[in-house]
């Protein structure tokens, strides 16, 4: 049984803000980290420096000036488009920085302002670019491996948990993505999960330990299902990158721990259910 967790509170770092512009923060600030996401997404893949080199655009390679920088905003204001050659500007960059600010707001909502929303919001960019990357390159970066596992060790610190229960997670999760890559392809001689979804299973196992490894599996399956449904619709093939569903039900446990994930008379349930 899943020992009861008191809920740790998490240090304040700020001076909290009225709840609407503590929002409006929130999210201008994920706008500006939507712009770290649509670099790091692109420059990972290709193993080029993230911090190294100014942005250009894609067609002409012309230098993005200062007023070209402001996410989403620049896009709004050049319609689309390169103010130099006026090439049409990808979708993806709007839509990645719009997406980050929403996280942002998500977190701000649920966790406030303190050193475990800082964290958090941190493995929100990372989540974030991995999906990023898996849907374009077909991979998870080994930087947003480490990144994680960092954020991982830290997100207990801040919260004062011993960590011989999220160790126990990383073991068990990297064991479990072995488990099912290499008995996947002792079965149909493929292999069913990449390396990366094996090093982010066990990532994922550090971040919700072993008690809440059944309920963020159960989620990824379920997310899983769905995502390969519309992969084949969308007529891309039968093969479909895992590691969104992964970030979204890591993003998800993560974030709402405090109301289902670490509830031991609901784990409890969920074990029973399962077993």
């Amino acid at each position: 049984m899943p020992p009861q967790r008191q809920e740790p509170q998490s240090p304040m770092l700020f001076i909290t803000p009225p709840p609407l512009i503590g929002l409006a923060i929130s999210m201008f600030v994920g706008l500006l980290f939507g712009s770290f996401v649509t670099l790091a997404s692109h420059r990972l893949p290709h193993r080029a420096p993230i911090v190294m080199g100014r942005s250009e655009c894609p067609r002409c390679h012309t230098p993005l000036g200062f007023r070209d920088l402001f996410p989403l905003f620049s896009w709004l204001a050049t319609r689309g488009a390169c103010r130099h050659c006026h090439a049409k500007i990808s979708m993806r960059y709007p839509l990645i920085e719009a997406a980050q600010a929403l996280l942002f707001a998500l977190v701000y909502l649920e966790l406030g302002w303190g050193a475990e929303a800082l964290v958090v919001a941190g493995l929100s960019v990372c989540l974030l670019v991995m999906i990023v990357t898996d849907l374009e390159y077909g991979i998870i970066p080994d930087p947003i491996q480490w990144a994680l596992l960092a954020l991982g060790f830290a997100y207990h610190f801040v919260r004062g948990d011993a960590f011989a229960e999220p160790l126990a997670g990383l073991l068990a999760g990297g064991a479990l993505g072995l488990l099912l890559r290499y008995g996947y392809h002792m079965l149909r001689h493929r292999h069913g999960l990449g390396l990366g979804d094996v090093k982010f299973l066990a990532v994922a196992g550090l971040w919700v330990g072993p008690y809440g490894l059944p309920l963020f599996l159960f989620a990824s399956g379920m997310l899983g299902i769905l995502t390969a449904l519309l992969w084949r619709s969308l007529g891309r093939g039968r093969i479909f990158p895992f590691g969104p569903s992964l970030a979204l039900a890591l993003g998800c446990c993560v974030l709402y721990s405090h109301s289902i994930l670490f509830r031991g008379d609901f784990v409890q349930m969920f074990m029973g259910v399962l077993f």
